[in-house]
Protein backbone atom coordinates (compact mmCIF):
# COMPACT_ATOMS: atom_id res chain seq x y z
CA UNK A 1 0.00 0.00 0.00
CA UNK A 2 2.87 2.36 0.83
CA UNK A 3 4.46 1.71 -2.57
CA UNK A 4 1.14 2.44 -4.30
CA UNK A 5 0.79 5.69 -2.39
CA UNK A 6 4.38 6.76 -3.22
CA UNK A 7 3.81 5.91 -6.85
CA UNK A 8 0.59 7.95 -6.78
CA UNK A 9 2.37 10.87 -5.16
CA UNK A 10 5.26 10.80 -7.63
CA UNK A 11 2.88 10.63 -10.58
CA UNK A 12 0.91 13.50 -9.10
CA UNK A 13 4.08 15.58 -8.87
CA UNK A 14 4.97 14.70 -12.47
CA UNK A 15 1.51 15.81 -13.53
CA UNK A 16 1.83 19.06 -11.66
CA UNK A 17 5.06 19.71 -13.52
CA UNK A 18 3.22 19.08 -16.76
CA UNK A 19 0.49 21.45 -15.72
CA UNK A 20 2.96 24.17 -14.94
CA UNK A 21 5.22 23.90 -17.99
CA UNK A 22 3.73 22.05 -20.94
CA UNK A 23 1.28 23.55 -23.43
CA UNK A 24 -1.34 21.37 -25.04
CA UNK A 25 -0.02 20.11 -28.36
CA UNK A 26 -2.81 20.73 -30.83
CA UNK A 27 -0.95 18.91 -33.61
CA UNK A 28 -0.70 15.61 -31.73
CA UNK A 29 -2.58 12.76 -33.43
CA UNK A 30 -5.67 11.42 -31.73
CA UNK A 31 -4.95 8.37 -29.57
CA UNK A 32 -6.24 5.02 -30.70
CA UNK A 33 -9.47 3.60 -29.33
CA UNK A 34 -7.40 1.00 -27.49
CA UNK A 35 -5.50 3.73 -25.64
CA UNK A 36 -8.72 5.56 -24.80
CA UNK A 37 -10.30 2.35 -23.53
CA UNK A 38 -7.35 1.59 -21.26
CA UNK A 39 -7.47 5.12 -19.87
CA UNK A 40 -11.22 4.79 -19.35
CA UNK A 41 -10.71 1.56 -17.40
CA UNK A 42 -8.31 3.33 -15.03
CA UNK A 43 -10.72 6.25 -14.75
CA UNK A 44 -13.66 3.97 -13.91
CA UNK A 45 -11.70 2.24 -11.15
CA UNK A 46 -10.57 5.60 -9.78
CA UNK A 47 -14.12 6.92 -9.85
CA UNK A 48 -15.34 4.03 -7.72
CA UNK A 49 -12.64 4.81 -5.16
CA UNK A 50 -13.58 8.50 -5.32
CA UNK A 51 -17.22 7.70 -4.50
CA UNK A 52 -16.00 5.77 -1.46
CA UNK A 53 -13.80 8.65 -0.30
CA UNK A 54 -10.61 6.60 -0.84
CA UNK A 55 -8.70 9.51 -2.29
CA UNK A 56 -5.19 8.06 -2.43
CA UNK A 57 -6.37 4.96 -4.29
CA UNK A 58 -8.42 7.13 -6.63
CA UNK A 59 -5.43 9.40 -7.28
CA UNK A 60 -3.32 6.46 -8.36
CA UNK A 61 -5.83 5.40 -11.01
CA UNK A 62 -6.65 8.89 -12.27
CA UNK A 63 -2.95 9.65 -12.61
CA UNK A 64 -2.52 6.41 -14.54
CA UNK A 65 -5.44 7.42 -16.78
CA UNK A 66 -3.83 10.74 -17.76
CA UNK A 67 -0.47 9.04 -18.19
CA UNK A 68 -2.07 6.74 -20.76
CA UNK A 69 -4.14 9.52 -22.34
CA UNK A 70 -2.67 12.97 -21.51
CA UNK A 71 -5.73 14.87 -22.79
CA UNK A 72 -8.26 12.92 -20.70
CA UNK A 73 -10.33 15.91 -19.56
CA UNK A 74 -12.64 14.08 -17.15
CA UNK A 75 -9.68 12.55 -15.32
CA UNK A 76 -8.21 16.00 -14.70
CA UNK A 77 -11.57 17.18 -13.35
CA UNK A 78 -11.57 14.21 -10.97
CA UNK A 79 -8.02 15.01 -9.87
CA UNK A 80 -9.12 18.58 -9.15
CA UNK A 81 -12.03 17.30 -7.07
CA UNK A 82 -9.71 15.11 -5.01
CA UNK A 83 -7.17 17.84 -4.34
CA UNK A 84 -10.01 20.18 -3.41
CA UNK A 85 -11.34 17.56 -0.98
CA UNK A 86 -7.83 17.14 0.46
CA UNK A 87 -7.54 20.96 0.84
CA UNK A 88 -4.54 21.01 -1.50
CA UNK A 89 -5.77 24.21 -3.07
CA UNK A 90 -2.76 25.11 -5.23
CA UNK A 91 -2.73 21.67 -6.88
CA UNK A 92 -6.47 21.72 -7.51
CA UNK A 93 -6.31 25.23 -8.98
CA UNK A 94 -3.40 24.31 -11.27
CA UNK A 95 -5.11 21.16 -12.54
CA UNK A 96 -8.40 22.94 -13.26
CA UNK A 97 -6.53 25.64 -15.20
CA UNK A 98 -4.72 22.94 -17.17
CA UNK A 99 -8.06 21.28 -17.97
CA UNK A 100 -9.37 24.61 -19.30
CA UNK A 101 -6.54 24.59 -21.85
CA UNK A 102 -7.43 21.06 -22.98
CA UNK A 103 -11.04 22.01 -23.70
CA UNK A 104 -11.82 25.71 -23.17
CA UNK A 105 -15.51 25.20 -23.91
CA UNK A 106 -16.19 22.46 -21.34
CA UNK A 107 -17.60 24.25 -18.29
CA UNK A 108 -16.58 21.71 -15.65
CA UNK A 109 -13.13 23.20 -15.06
CA UNK A 110 -14.62 26.67 -14.59
CA UNK A 111 -17.18 25.23 -12.19
CA UNK A 112 -14.45 23.42 -10.26
CA UNK A 113 -12.39 26.59 -9.94
CA UNK A 114 -15.46 28.59 -8.91
CA UNK A 115 -16.34 26.07 -6.20
CA UNK A 116 -12.72 26.10 -5.04
CA UNK A 117 -12.69 29.90 -4.82
CA UNK A 118 -16.03 29.84 -2.99
CA UNK A 119 -14.51 27.49 -0.40
CA UNK A 120 -11.70 30.01 0.14
CA UNK A 121 -14.13 32.96 0.26
CA UNK A 122 -12.59 34.38 -2.91
CA UNK A 123 -16.06 35.28 -4.07
CA UNK A 124 -15.12 37.74 -6.82
CA UNK A 125 -12.96 35.14 -8.55
CA UNK A 126 -15.69 32.52 -8.14
CA UNK A 127 -18.25 34.79 -9.80
CA UNK A 128 -15.83 35.49 -12.68
CA UNK A 129 -15.31 31.77 -13.33
CA UNK A 130 -19.04 31.03 -13.25
CA UNK A 131 -19.80 33.96 -15.57
CA UNK A 132 -17.11 32.80 -17.99
CA UNK A 133 -18.66 29.33 -17.98
CA UNK A 134 -22.07 30.81 -18.76
CA UNK A 135 -20.68 32.07 -22.08
CA UNK A 136 -20.45 28.45 -23.20
CA UNK A 137 -23.60 27.10 -21.53
CA UNK A 138 -26.05 29.81 -20.52
CA UNK A 139 -28.76 27.37 -19.40
CA UNK A 140 -26.56 25.19 -17.18
CA UNK A 141 -28.41 25.01 -13.86
CA UNK A 142 -25.31 23.86 -11.97
CA UNK A 143 -23.62 27.13 -12.92
CA UNK A 144 -26.68 29.22 -12.09
CA UNK A 145 -27.08 27.47 -8.73
CA UNK A 146 -23.37 28.00 -8.10
CA UNK A 147 -23.76 31.73 -8.63
CA UNK A 148 -26.78 31.71 -6.37
CA UNK A 149 -24.74 29.96 -3.69
CA UNK A 150 -21.86 32.46 -3.96
CA UNK A 151 -24.23 35.41 -3.58
CA UNK A 152 -25.93 33.64 -0.67
CA UNK A 153 -22.55 33.29 1.06
CA UNK A 154 -22.05 37.03 0.46
CA UNK A 155 -25.54 37.61 1.94
CA UNK A 156 -26.52 39.33 -1.31
CA UNK A 157 -29.89 37.63 -1.31
CA UNK A 158 -31.41 39.63 -4.17
CA UNK A 159 -28.78 38.43 -6.64
CA UNK A 160 -28.87 34.94 -5.14
CA UNK A 161 -32.62 34.69 -5.66
CA UNK A 162 -32.29 36.01 -9.21
CA UNK A 163 -29.92 33.20 -10.17
CA UNK A 164 -31.92 30.51 -8.39
CA UNK A 165 -35.11 31.64 -10.11
CA UNK A 166 -33.25 31.64 -13.42
CA UNK A 167 -32.21 28.04 -12.74
CA UNK A 168 -35.86 27.17 -12.16
CA UNK A 169 -36.77 28.81 -15.46
CA UNK A 170 -34.68 26.21 -17.26
CA UNK A 171 -35.39 23.35 -14.85
CA UNK A 172 -38.63 23.98 -12.92
CA UNK A 173 -38.12 20.99 -10.63
CA UNK A 174 -34.52 21.76 -9.67
CA UNK A 175 -34.53 20.88 -5.98
CA UNK A 176 -31.19 22.58 -5.23
CA UNK A 177 -32.68 25.91 -6.28
CA UNK A 178 -35.99 25.21 -4.58
CA UNK A 179 -34.36 24.41 -1.24
CA UNK A 180 -32.02 27.38 -1.54
CA UNK A 181 -34.86 29.82 -2.20
CA UNK A 182 -36.82 28.52 0.79
CA UNK A 183 -33.74 28.74 3.00
CA UNK A 184 -33.07 32.33 1.90
CA UNK A 185 -36.60 33.29 2.89
CA UNK A 186 -36.06 31.61 6.24
CA UNK A 187 -32.71 33.40 6.64
CA UNK A 188 -34.44 36.70 5.92
CA UNK A 189 -37.01 35.81 8.59
CA UNK A 190 -39.77 35.41 6.03
CA UNK A 191 -41.12 32.00 7.04
CA UNK A 192 -44.49 32.64 5.47
CA UNK A 193 -42.80 33.29 2.11
CA UNK A 194 -40.80 30.08 2.45
CA UNK A 195 -43.87 28.04 3.30
CA UNK A 196 -45.96 29.70 0.59
CA UNK A 197 -43.27 28.86 -1.95
CA UNK A 198 -42.96 25.26 -0.81
CA UNK A 199 -46.72 24.76 -0.59
CA UNK A 200 -47.15 26.08 -4.14
CA UNK A 201 -44.48 23.69 -5.30
CA UNK A 202 -46.13 20.85 -3.37
CA UNK A 203 -49.36 21.55 -5.25
CA UNK A 204 -47.51 21.24 -8.55
CA UNK A 205 -45.48 18.21 -7.51
CA UNK A 206 -47.26 16.56 -4.58
CA UNK A 207 -45.15 13.42 -4.82
CA UNK A 208 -41.74 15.15 -4.76
CA UNK A 209 -40.17 13.60 -1.67
CA UNK A 210 -37.41 16.20 -1.32
CA UNK A 211 -39.93 19.04 -1.37
CA UNK A 212 -42.09 17.37 1.26
CA UNK A 213 -39.02 16.71 3.41
CA UNK A 214 -37.99 20.36 3.29
CA UNK A 215 -41.54 21.48 4.00
CA UNK A 216 -41.77 19.12 6.99
CA UNK A 217 -38.45 20.36 8.36
CA UNK A 218 -39.51 23.99 7.84
CA UNK A 219 -42.75 23.42 9.75
CA UNK A 220 -40.78 21.67 12.49
CA UNK A 221 -38.20 24.47 12.76
CA UNK A 222 -40.99 27.04 12.96
CA UNK A 223 -42.80 24.95 15.60
CA UNK A 224 -45.85 24.48 13.37
CA UNK A 225 -46.11 21.02 14.86
CA UNK A 226 -49.48 19.92 13.52
CA UNK A 227 -48.43 20.80 9.96
CA UNK A 228 -45.12 19.02 10.45
CA UNK A 229 -46.91 15.91 11.75
CA UNK A 230 -49.06 15.88 8.62
CA UNK A 231 -46.02 16.07 6.35
CA UNK A 232 -44.08 13.36 8.19
CA UNK A 233 -47.10 11.07 8.16
CA UNK A 234 -47.29 11.55 4.39
CA UNK A 235 -43.56 10.81 4.05
CA UNK A 236 -43.97 7.65 6.13
CA UNK A 237 -46.80 6.54 3.83
CA UNK A 238 -44.39 6.91 0.90
CA UNK A 239 -41.30 5.43 2.53
CA UNK A 240 -42.53 3.32 5.46
CA UNK A 241 -39.15 1.67 6.02
CA UNK A 242 -37.17 4.89 6.44
CA UNK A 243 -36.39 5.13 10.15
CA UNK A 244 -35.51 8.84 10.17
CA UNK A 245 -39.09 9.96 9.51
CA UNK A 246 -40.20 8.13 12.66
CA UNK A 247 -37.47 9.87 14.66
CA UNK A 248 -38.62 13.27 13.45
CA UNK A 249 -42.25 12.47 14.15
CA UNK A 250 -41.34 11.17 17.59
CA UNK A 251 -39.36 14.32 18.36
CA UNK A 252 -42.44 16.42 17.61
CA UNK A 253 -44.56 14.37 19.99
CA UNK A 254 -41.83 14.67 22.62
CA UNK A 255 -41.88 18.47 22.26
CA UNK A 256 -45.65 18.32 22.75
CA UNK A 257 -45.06 16.12 25.84
CA UNK A 258 -46.96 13.28 24.21
CA UNK A 259 -44.43 10.81 25.51
CA UNK A 260 -46.28 7.59 24.69
CA UNK A 261 -46.71 8.65 21.07
CA UNK A 262 -43.07 9.70 20.93
CA UNK A 263 -41.87 6.39 22.36
CA UNK A 264 -43.98 4.46 19.85
CA UNK A 265 -42.33 6.28 16.95
CA UNK A 266 -38.82 5.88 18.38
CA UNK A 267 -39.32 2.15 18.94
CA UNK A 268 -40.44 1.75 15.34
CA UNK A 269 -37.32 3.61 14.19
CA UNK A 270 -35.23 1.29 16.38
CA UNK A 271 -36.89 -1.74 14.81
CA UNK A 272 -36.20 -0.47 11.30
CA UNK A 273 -32.58 0.47 12.01
CA UNK A 274 -31.47 -2.12 14.54
CA UNK A 275 -27.76 -1.50 13.90
CA UNK A 276 -28.07 2.27 14.20
CA UNK A 277 -27.53 3.81 17.66
CA UNK A 278 -29.47 7.00 16.90
CA UNK A 279 -33.01 5.69 17.62
CA UNK A 280 -31.75 4.22 20.90
CA UNK A 281 -30.24 7.56 21.87
CA UNK A 282 -33.58 9.24 21.12
CA UNK A 283 -35.35 6.75 23.37
CA UNK A 284 -32.82 7.44 26.12
CA UNK A 285 -33.35 11.18 25.74
CA UNK A 286 -37.09 10.64 26.05
CA UNK A 287 -36.63 8.61 29.24
CA UNK A 288 -34.50 11.43 30.66
CA UNK A 289 -37.37 13.84 29.98
CA UNK A 290 -39.67 11.46 31.87
CA UNK A 291 -37.05 11.17 34.65
CA UNK A 292 -36.70 7.42 34.08
CA UNK A 293 -32.96 7.69 34.59
CA UNK A 294 -32.11 4.02 35.07
CA UNK A 295 -33.94 3.05 31.88
CA UNK A 296 -32.28 5.95 30.11
CA UNK A 297 -28.80 4.84 31.17
CA UNK A 298 -29.52 1.28 30.07
CA UNK A 299 -30.49 2.59 26.64
CA UNK A 300 -27.39 4.76 26.34
CA UNK A 301 -25.13 1.85 27.29
CA UNK A 302 -26.91 -0.30 24.71
CA UNK A 303 -26.41 2.32 21.99
CA UNK A 304 -22.76 2.82 22.87
CA UNK A 305 -22.10 -0.86 22.27
CA UNK A 306 -22.97 -0.08 18.66
CA UNK A 307 -21.01 3.18 18.62
CA UNK A 308 -18.55 3.27 21.56
CA UNK A 309 -17.16 6.77 21.00
CA UNK A 310 -20.37 8.55 20.04
CA UNK A 311 -20.41 12.00 21.64
CA UNK A 312 -24.21 11.99 21.77
CA UNK A 313 -23.93 9.12 24.23
CA UNK A 314 -21.55 11.06 26.46
CA UNK A 315 -23.90 14.06 26.43
CA UNK A 316 -26.82 11.89 27.49
CA UNK A 317 -24.78 10.22 30.24
CA UNK A 318 -23.85 13.69 31.42
CA UNK A 319 -27.54 14.62 31.53
CA UNK A 320 -28.40 11.46 33.47
CA UNK A 321 -25.72 11.93 36.12
CA UNK A 322 -26.39 15.65 36.37
CA UNK A 323 -30.05 14.94 37.11
CA UNK A 324 -29.15 12.32 39.67
CA UNK A 325 -26.72 14.70 41.29
CA UNK A 326 -29.25 17.51 41.32
CA UNK A 327 -31.86 15.23 42.90
CA UNK A 328 -29.46 14.18 45.68
CA UNK A 329 -28.48 17.80 46.14
CA UNK A 330 -32.18 18.62 46.58
CA UNK A 331 -32.42 16.06 49.39
CA UNK A 332 -29.36 17.62 51.02
CA UNK A 333 -30.65 21.19 50.63
CA UNK A 334 -33.85 20.25 52.48
CA UNK A 335 -31.93 18.86 55.44
CA UNK A 336 -28.42 20.22 55.89
CA UNK A 337 -27.25 18.33 58.96
CA UNK A 338 -24.11 16.27 59.73
CA UNK A 339 -26.23 13.12 59.83
CA UNK A 340 -27.39 13.78 56.27
CA UNK A 341 -23.92 14.53 54.93
CA UNK A 342 -23.90 11.36 52.83
CA UNK A 343 -26.46 12.99 50.52
CA UNK A 344 -24.13 15.93 49.88
CA UNK A 345 -21.21 13.61 49.16
CA UNK A 346 -23.32 11.45 46.85
CA UNK A 347 -24.50 14.53 44.97
CA UNK A 348 -20.93 15.78 44.68
CA UNK A 349 -19.73 12.48 43.25
CA UNK A 350 -22.58 12.28 40.73
CA UNK A 351 -22.04 15.83 39.51
CA UNK A 352 -18.33 15.19 39.03
CA UNK A 353 -19.20 12.11 36.98
CA UNK A 354 -21.57 14.26 34.92
CA UNK A 355 -18.77 16.73 34.25
CA UNK A 356 -16.53 13.88 33.16
CA UNK A 357 -19.06 12.71 30.59
CA UNK A 358 -19.72 16.23 29.32
CA UNK A 359 -15.98 16.77 28.94
CA UNK A 360 -15.85 13.81 26.56
CA UNK A 361 -18.08 15.71 24.11
CA UNK A 362 -17.12 19.34 24.73
CA UNK A 363 -14.92 19.59 21.61
CA UNK A 364 -17.70 18.39 19.33
CA UNK A 365 -19.07 21.46 17.50
CA UNK A 366 -22.61 20.08 17.66
CA UNK A 367 -22.56 19.81 21.46
CA UNK A 368 -19.89 22.34 22.44
CA UNK A 369 -22.12 25.17 23.70
CA UNK A 370 -24.49 22.84 25.55
CA UNK A 371 -21.79 20.78 27.26
CA UNK A 372 -19.78 23.80 28.34
CA UNK A 373 -22.93 25.37 29.80
CA UNK A 374 -23.75 22.20 31.73
CA UNK A 375 -20.16 21.81 32.93
CA UNK A 376 -20.32 25.33 34.34
CA UNK A 377 -23.69 24.61 35.96
CA UNK A 378 -22.28 21.46 37.58
CA UNK A 379 -19.22 23.39 38.69
CA UNK A 380 -21.35 25.92 40.57
CA UNK A 381 -23.25 23.15 42.37
CA UNK A 382 -20.00 21.32 43.15
CA UNK A 383 -18.54 24.42 44.77
CA UNK A 384 -21.66 24.84 46.92
CA UNK A 385 -21.54 21.20 47.98
CA UNK A 386 -17.82 21.31 48.77
CA UNK A 387 -18.39 24.33 51.00
CA UNK A 388 -21.29 22.58 52.74
CA UNK A 389 -19.30 19.37 53.23
CA UNK A 390 -16.42 21.35 54.72
CA UNK A 391 -18.75 23.36 56.98
CA UNK A 392 -20.82 20.40 58.20
CA UNK A 393 -17.88 18.21 59.04
CA UNK A 394 -16.09 17.27 55.88
CA UNK A 395 -12.93 19.09 57.05
CA UNK A 396 -12.71 17.10 60.28
CA UNK A 397 -10.46 14.07 60.57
Amino acid sequence: MKKVFLKSLSLGLILMGCVATQPVQKTEPEPTEDIKNKAQEEYSIGYEYLKQGKYDDALSHFNEAVKIYPKFYSAYIALGQIYRAKFEIAKAESIYNFAKRIDPKDTRAYEGLAALYTDKKRYGEAISEYNYALQFDSTNTNILNGLGFVYTKMKDYNNALAYYYKALKFEPENLVAIKAIANIYLEENKPDEAIKYLETLKTKKPEAIDVRELLAKTYLDLKYYDNAIGEYNYLISRKPDYYFYYLQLGSIYAKQKKYKDAEKQYLEAKRLASDNPLPIFYIADLYISKNNLNEAENMVRQAMKLSPDDDYGYVLLGDIYERRGFQRKGVWDKKKTPSNLSEAKAALNLLKQAQGYYNQARDNAQFSVYTRTEIERCDNWIKQLEEDIWFYGGHKK
